[in-house]
């Protein structure tokens, strides 16, 4: 992959970490390989502070449990990392979450769903969230889950669960066929964006996702291919991917 394809490290200003709120492009037929990237660097190169009222451990006013990544999180999995009142890179995980930057940023100030208080910077999906699906999803959380941060990056109109990816996609015939923007998925469990083949050999990748643990945030990881094949996921490409500007069709394996 060149140089050219790899954009700025973007950021955004909530409290005092950084200047300029990166907006994502809106949705649309069809995206580039350069979109797709430039997407994913938007959500996990986020920089944002959160302070404790975006902490949140317990039942909302619906009576869905909220437990974000924070540090301080008392009694949950490994994972927790963000701290109030520090800066923090990433966008939080949040199950069913599909915010954009700049909603993210806005939320964490004043959310309307909360009637203009901050909302909750993330919200784990926990085995819980996991067996109750869609029941478990809090709208006084913000950020985005692994699901509707692909849909995001493929400039999608709507969040799209692991389970209807698929339909969108064509498979690979070969983990060796991989782009940018082309995605590694379970159906029902969990989907991660390739970005480029590491090395000489394509036996590790550059990835991201919104992840689960080690850390409930997006980012970019060195991926196995092996680890990974074992685990079930396969290769697809989304239909609408186009490889430049000037693409005007889809592309095929």
């Amino acid at each position: 992959m060149t140089n050219a394809l790899i954009p700025l490290t973007l950021s955004v200003f909530l409290g005092a970490c950084s200047s300029g709120i990166p907006e994502i492009l809106p949705p649309a037929s069809s995206v580039t390989r350069r979109e797709a990237l430039e997407t994913s660097r938007a959500y996990t190169s986020l920089t944002w502070k959160g302070t404790i009222r975006n902490v949140r451990h317990g039942v909302d006013e619906d009576g869905v449990r909220i437990d974000t990544p924070d540090a301080a999180a008392p009694g949950l999995p490994a994972g927790t990392w963000w701290k109030p009142g520090q800066c923090s890179t990433g966008m939080p995980y949040k199950w069913g979450g599909f915010d954009t930057p700049r909603q993210f940023a806005r939320r964490l100030k004043a959310d309307a769903a909360n009637g203009g208080s901050p909302a909750a910077a993330g919200d784990m999906g926990t085995v819980e969230k996991q067996a109750a699906g869609d029941a478990a999803v809090s709208r006084f959380a913000a950020g985005v889950d692994c699901s509707g941060f692909v849909s995001r990056c493929w400039r999608l109109p709507r969040p799209f669960s692991t389970r209807e990816l698929p339909a969108l996609s064509i498979s690979l015939p070969s983990w060796d066929e991989l782009k940018t923007g082309d995605i590694l998925i379970v159906p029902g469990r969990h989907a991660l964006l390739f970005i480029q083949w590491e090395g000489t050999g394509k036996d590790t990748f550059l990835g991201s996702e919104a992840g689960p643990l080690p850390a409930w945030k997006c980012g970019e990881h060195v991926f196995s291919r092996r680890m990974l094949e074992c685990s079930g996921y396969r290769p697809m490409r989304y239909k609408g991917m186009r490889e430049t500007e000037t693409d005007s069709g889809t592309t095929v394996p």
